[in-house]
């Protein structure tokens, strides 16, 4: 049995870019607050935007509240000074959830961990989807030419006093998310990155398929699920029906995150917005890799379902 939370206010610590114009208020059913440049200049923490991604997650149940730090961007600068400039304090944080090992998710978490070992609530779980988050990666362009894209050390992480779960099957993190374990591959049009490669025991470069890579959701109620992304290499149509399957919850209030469409087709991007217009989410949030014709496409397609991203704003699902 999966929990159910009466609010959930999630907040995008750092994605791609910010827009000061980016509309707020109330939209439908939700609440969409932005975060102004502050007045006058220099009088407080400006945000930054980077090729990254970063939550904070705050769920209420009566009177439970929660706190969870859902990936870490590229830079530990950039992740802090967004936390400051958002009054987040991560030293409240629950617990810890990682996506996947690539740098633009895990890279400030190290530096991160190293500032905040001693505020954390001691033995605070990193939950991630397998052994594979702590793999070299690697990305190899059809000329051959190899891009490395750095490894996490997990030895380091639980030097630190973070306890770190693999969490391969669904689970419930911190009394309120519900984490996605290995997600299942079923569509023909959701593909892996060509280019993306692990680095096998033997040395070996493998083609990188991303198995460990944990999706997360919340039940709200009287509303449905909010599915929470981060690239989605599994795919976002595998990654929604999956969380579908395993709640027993049809009703999609949101879709959230990366859906990793921007390097991809016309065709494949078509695909993916149609198959997710048949699921019928009530709201649609595009973030980081997910790209400009994802974006165009939901707004013609999917009318009064879509808002913009934009790092620093906080989207309020529930009562």
């Amino acid at each position: 049995m999966f929990p159910v939370v009466d609010q959930l206010v999630l907040t995008s610590v750092v994605d791609n870019s910010y827009d000061i114009f980016a509309p707020g208020g109330k939209f439908g059913g939700v609440t969409i607050q932005r975060t102004p440049v502050p007045h006058p200049c220099g009088s407080g923490p400006v945000l930054l935007s980077e090729h990254g991604l970063a939550y904070h997650l705050e769920s209420t149940c009566g009177s439970e509240r929660r706190e969870i730090l859902f990936d870490f961007s590229l830079t530990c600068s950039t992740l802090t000074n967004n936390y400051q400039a958002l009054k987040v304090d991560p030293a409240k944080a629950d617990a810890l959830i990682l996506s996947h090992g690539h740098d633009d998710h895990y890279g400030g978490l190290p530096e991160f961990v190293r500032a905040f070992q001693n505020r954390f609530r001691p033995g605070i779980h990193l939950y991630a989807g397998g052994e594979d988050t702590f793999a070299h990666r690697w990305a190899v362009k059809d000329d051959g030419k190899k891009s490395d894209r750095g490894q996490l050390s997990r030895a380091d992480l639980e030097s630190r006093g973070i306890k770190v779960v693999l969490a391969q099957e669904p689970a419930v993190i911190a009394d309120h998310a519900i984490t996605s374990g290995r997600i299942p591959r079923h569509t023909d049009f959701e593909i892996t990155p060509p280019s993306a490669r692990v680095e096998a025991t033997s040395g070996e470069l493998v083609k990188d398929s991303f198995q460990g890579e944990l999706a997360t959701a919340y039940h709200v109620k009287s509303r449905g699920l909010v599915v929470i992304s981060s690239c989605g290499h599994a795919g976002i149509v595998n990654t929604t029906r999956h969380f579908q399957k395993i709640t027993g919850v049809d009703h999609i209030h949101a879709v959230v995150g990366g859906w990793h469409l921007a390097p991809y087709s016309d065709e494949i991007t078509g695909k993916t917005i149609a198959a997710l217009r048949d699921i019928n989410p009530d709201y649609f949030v595009p973030m980081h890799c997910t790209g400009f014709r994802a974006l165009a496409a939901i707004h013609r397609d999917v009318p009064g379902k879509l808002i913009l991203p934009a790092t620093g704003t906080r989207v309020i699902f529930g009562a």
